[in-house]
């Protein structure tokens, strides 16, 4: 995961583990080869200045001379280029064979125009010095041997000496030959051991971060339930991640007619940055990760079903991998939980507004309409009996009147029901006490108030469900309770927010189930449930027959958003 998100934020720089920088001939590996590099033009003043400075003395000719320092200066040239071109961009494999044969021969050649047999030969140690950064162990020994036989074959040639005499200066310089390979060696392995203890503080570096910016974007997503912008945020963060040049989230709607022999469809949800003119084609709905030159796509899956697609386009200077396919499956995964989450939200909000659709159908008909079927009976007879009958059609007017205004009482109720005061924990306190006092004047009961704590923590949607559910609750006191007092008291705490409703009526059984009409309440109270429920609340009731009733809700500050009709 950690090599995927480098190459994603250092898109073209050489990367520490790219397969031409092996050894420590690396740009952050440039100690080990710029203490070969001292090394070697050391080698070079002593292997070379040493001899030069003994040849003058013995009287070298100029040509003698010339010849001699050309060679020298050659051999500098040659391994100090080598060296830098290893840190700068690694030479071929035959290039660095041809290297190392041209040095033994340039030291061969030194050796037999200096004739020194004792610091001529330490020219050799440098380029050994080099083969043993870049090759493995058995490669360098057979470098060492090739060396070692060309100096054997200089100091023969340099003076044709006896055999005994070529012994010393071999067998001195094989040992420090073998001294520089061993003390090489090491310093290689404690630069390999520092690169990697420092690629991996990288990776763990890289890969925290990744999975803090996915924790952050996890809990952005879960937070928020409007679909919309959920998949907007989808795309804007899977586009960010992947570093792509544009991101489409598709959603699979229902599946077509069997007979169509067709899957599920796809529809664009959001697309980052937005088409400029028709959408794109959907892509083919899998459940496993599709990768293409061009795009990478990732199912999203929830519970075993493929939900849609996040589509992700590469740049034209870096095409996505199954690297980056593993990189965001966690995405994916918690992308898909957030989306379905909006989708479910989006679900219940629509059933609750057809649930309440629903219940004001039935108060409509069971009040307001058998009322009015009623004023319009009682007028008819009226008017049938008005010339026969005078005093029985005054009473049957009497009556209608009386059913009027009462129908007329049920259709403010019902309006008064309806009405949406939208507000906010800080205004939900006057919301309450107006809600109250509207209440005592209606219904003629004493109603009484009280707030305990700092202003309720709730933003608009879940403050507008309390005043819906203290409405419902009120409600059910107005048309059941047959209460004398009611005392509504809300309090916050402990991050928590708490309305109670109490008065002293018939009370009930709130054992009965309360989706079936039972005496708990009918629908009323089961609307108050869902209410509760959306903003992730709960009710408590407390009632008994003959012993009046109690009905507190629990919402948690700083609720989500909800639906507020």
């Amino acid at each position: 995961m950690g090599e995927a998100w480098r190459r994603h934020h250092r898109r073209g720089a050489p990367q520490p583990g790219d397969p031409t920088r092996r050894g420590p001939f690396t740009r952050d590996g440039w100690a080990v080869p710029r203490a070969v590099s001292v090394v070697g033009g050391l080698a070079t003043l002593v292997g070379c200045g040493g001899p030069l400075v003994m040849g003058l003395s013995r009287g070298w000719s100029l040509g003698h001379i010339l010849g001699y320092s050309g060679l020298a200066f050659f051999y500098l040239v040659l391994t100090q280029a080598f060296n830098m071109r290893q840190v700068l961009a690694p030479a071929r494999p035959g290039n660095r064979v041809t290297y190392f044969l041209m040095s033994g021969l340039v030291c061969l050649l030194l050796q037999i125009s200096s004739g020194d047999p004792y610091l001529q030969p330490i020219v050799f140690t440098a380029p050994l010095a080099g083969a043993a950064l870049i090759y493995e162990r058995r490669q360098t020994l057979g470098v060492a041997l090739y060396y070692l036989l060309l100096m054997a074959l200089g100091l023969w040639l340099s003076h044709a000496l006896a055999p005994d005499a070529l012994v010393l200066p071999l067998v001195g310089y094989a040992t420090l030959m073998t001294l520089i390979l061993s003390f090489t060696r090491v310093l290689a392995g404690q630069a390999a051991a520092r690169r990697r203890a420092d690629q991996l503080a990288t990776d763990l570096a890289v890969q925290r971060d990744y999975l803090a910016r996915l924790v952050e974007l996890t809990a952005t997503l879960t937070r928020n339930l409007d679909l919309g912008a959920v998949l907007e945020q989808v795309a804007a963060a899977g586009q960010a991640l992947a570093r792509a040049a544009a991101a489409r989230v598709w959603l699979a709607e229902s599946a077509a007619p069997a007979a169509a022999g067709v899957g599920p469809l796809l529809r664009l949800g959001a697309a980052v940055p937005a088409p400029a003119g028709a959408p794109p084609a959907p892509p083919p709905l899998a459940a496993r990760v599709t990768v293409t030159p061009t795009s990478l796509v990732l199912p999203l899956v929830f519970q075993g079903h493929t939900i849609g697609v996040l589509e992700l386009d590469s740049r034209a200077d870096a095409a996505l991998t199954d690297a980056d396919a593993r990189l965001l499956q966690p995405f994916a995964d918690t992308a898909a939980v957030a989306i379905q989450n909006a989708r479910l939200y989006e679900q219940a909000g629509h059933s609750f507004t057809l649930a309440e659709r629903n219940r004001l159908a039935r108060e409509l008909h069971d009040t307001i309409a058998q009322g009015l079927t009623a004023v319009t009976m009682h007028l008819e007879a009226a008017e049938r009996s008005f010339d026969r009958y005078p005093d029985r059609a005054r009473a049957r007017v009497t009556r209608a009147a009386e059913l009027a205004r009462e129908t007329l009482a049920d259709v403010r109720r019902s309006v008064w029901t309806l009405a949406a005061p939208l507000t906010d924990g800080a205004a939900l306190q006057p919301a309450i006490e107006d809600l109250v006092r509207r209440f005592a004047a209606r219904t003629g009961v004493a109603a009484t108030y009280t707030h305990h704590g700092p202003p309720p923590p709730l933003d608009h949607a879940a403050a507008t469900q309390a005043v819906r559910i203290l409405q419902e609750l009120l409600l059910n006191v107005e048309k059941h309770a047959q209460a004398s007092t009611v005392a509504v008291q809300s309090e916050t705490g402990d991050g928590v927010v708490r309305i109670s409703v109490c008065d002293d009526g018939t009370g009930f059984a709130p054992a009965a189930p309360l989706e079936d009409g039972g005496a708990a309440g009918g629908f009323g109270l089961f609307s108050v449930q869902e209410r509760a429920r959306l903003v992730g609340g709960g009710v408590q009731i407390a009632s008994a027959p003959g012993a009046g009733t109690q009905i507190t809700l629990t919402m948690p500050g700083h609720a989500g958003d909800a639906p507020a009709d």
